[in-house]
Order: C-alpha cells, then sequence, then structure tokens
C-alpha cells in the first residue's frame, strides 16, 4: 500500500524512534522482535489502529499458536517505507 500523504515530518519522527530502538539493543533491525504492544508504542497508535495496518498489509507480523503477534523491527520499516514513499531514500 502506498500514500505518499505521510504528514510532515511523521517520517522523521518515526525513524528517530526506530535508531533509538536499534541503539538500544544494540542489534541490527532485522534481529530486534516487538510485540503488538512494544509497536503501538513505538508508533504512537491505538490497538486499532495496528490491527488496521496488519489487515491492509501494511505490516509484516506473525501469530504464534497462543495468539501472540510478533513483528520484526525491519519489517516495520519496510512498511512504513512503503506507506510513505521513499523519504530520506
Amino acid at each position: 500500500m502506498k500514500d505518499d500523504n505521510l504528514p510532515e515530518g511523521l517520517w522523521d519522527t518515526l525513524e528517530k524512534r526506530i535508531l533509538q530502538v536499534i541503539e538500544k539493543h544494540s542489534r541490527p533491525a532485522s534481529e530486534i522482535i516487538l510485540d503488538d504492544v512494544d509497536l503501538r508504542n513505538l508508533l504512537k497508535v491505538s490497538r486499532r489502529t495496528c490491527l488496521k495496518y496488519r489487515t491492509e498489509g501494511v505490516f509484516q507480523f506473525y501469530k504464534l499458536l497462543d495468539g501472540k503477534i510478533y513483528y520484526f523491527l525491519s519489517d516495520i520499516i519496510n512498511g512504513i517505507k512503503q506507506k510513505g514513499g521513499n523519504h530520506g531514500n
């Protein structure tokens, strides 16, 4: 899904938050796993918005047998880039 109408400055804000998470974990984004709560806190969105993003295929996710949902940070970055265009690239 491509949406070039990402609000001005939002990509920069998200990029800073993502870099903070990568620095905190001292690992590449492909090795950082977030659960649904982590993702909501990172993006500052509601539970319903996360569900919408999953339903629309914006973010790739993994669901365990117990129903818990996980994301790789690298997949979140890719989803944001696709949704908002290639800002900064």
